[in-house]
């Protein structure tokens, strides 16, 4: 569908206009789409809303850490540049994997409110005006200002959108297929520059996945592996047994036997999501033969050498 301006739109081709067509030069539009959506499916009261940029920068903080600090999902869609909010959470955080969830982080690392003010600062005055087509201001009204055709920053006391009501009632209303539009899209141009399984998985359910219990994986194992910690190989006492994620689950993304070996509490603890060695790839490959699971060989190399070139790091096993 094409925006020619004749006439106003609905709140849903308004929606799938703005998430589907117009400039993608990062993902900011997703976030903040996602953003709209996820705040008027928690509010009660269907009226006018005030909601300032503190709370949408520390949406933005979250969807992004999770994306950075734990699934390693590029976002250099230029060869010499990345979104700004990436720098940003790298400079504090980091460029590793990060083990701890997100709360739990930052409780121990004191420095969120300061990381929100600067995404603020750095990472709003652009989206927030032309998230949507000038014409129609259906979703929320801004305070920015157009100056030969830049928005001037609003005041600290202006640096709220006002969400209309109507809208709040449409994107409730609609939130589960406009949500799952928004990640598909969100997605598709993630895709441009990673390799990574359960994409959509992991945009759509940040921080909100919950690991399945790998317990009914023990038996097997212990037949195949003898008992043996499958990184230094020494041997299991029975309440020292941990089912273990070959590669890490925050690439894979998955519960698959291919991908799953007995350690120790020692090991398991130390890997965490690190790749192991190459020789360790060998060894697993292996394995899988005799667990008669010879053609996930290759997958398990490809996803083994996808994982490492997507930023994850490999430890000493």
């Amino acid at each position: 569908m094409a925006y020619t301006g004749v006439r106003k739109m609905t709140f849903e081709e308004l929606f799938i206009y703005i998430i589907s067509k117009g400039k993608k030069d990062n993902t900011y539009k997703f976030a903040l789409g996602k953003f709209l959506l996820d705040y008027s499916l928690s509010l009660r009261d269907i009226k006018d809303t005030k909601i300032y940029y503190g709370e949408i920068s520390e949406a933005f903080l979250k969807y992004y850490w999770f994306q950075e600090c734990k699934y390693k999902i590029k976002q250099d869609f230029k060869q010499n540049s990345q979104p700004i909010v990436i720098t940003i959470i790298q400079n504090f955080c980091g460029a590793e994997y990060i083990p701890d969830s997100y709360d739990k982080y930052f409780k121990k690392n004191k420095f969120k409110e300061d990381l929100t003010k600067l995404i603020e600062k750095k990472c709003l005055n652009d989206v927030i005006p032309r998230f949507q087509p000038e014409e129609y201001n259906n979703f929320y009204f801004h305070n920015h200002e157009k100056v030969n055709k830049k928005y001037k920053v609003p005041s600290n006391d202006d640096k709220f959108i006002l969400l209309q009501g109507e809208a709040i009632s449409f994107l409730k209303k609609n939130y589960e297929l406009l949500h799952k539009a928004l990640i598909l899209e969100w997605a598709k141009f993630l895709e441009k520059t990673n390799f990574t399984p359960k994409l959509i998985s992991k945009i759509e359910n940040l921080g909100e996945t919950k690991r399945n219990s790998l317990t009914r994986f023990k038996k097997i194992l212990l037949e195949i592996d003898n008992k043996k910690c499958f990184y230094c190989n020494c041997n299991l006492d029975n309440d020292d047994i941990h089912v273990d994620h070959f590669i890490p689950w925050s690439y894979v993304f998955d519960d698959e036997l291919w991908n799953l070996v007995l350690s120790c509490s020692k090991c398991n603890l130390k890997k965490s999501d690190y790749l192991a060695s190459e020789n360790s790839l060998v060894k697993i490959q292996t394995r899988n033969e005799k667990l008669n699971l010879v053609q996930t060989n290759k997958d398990i190399s490809e996803y083994y050498h996808s994982c490492k070139k997507a930023g994850f790091l490999m430890g000493a096993f």
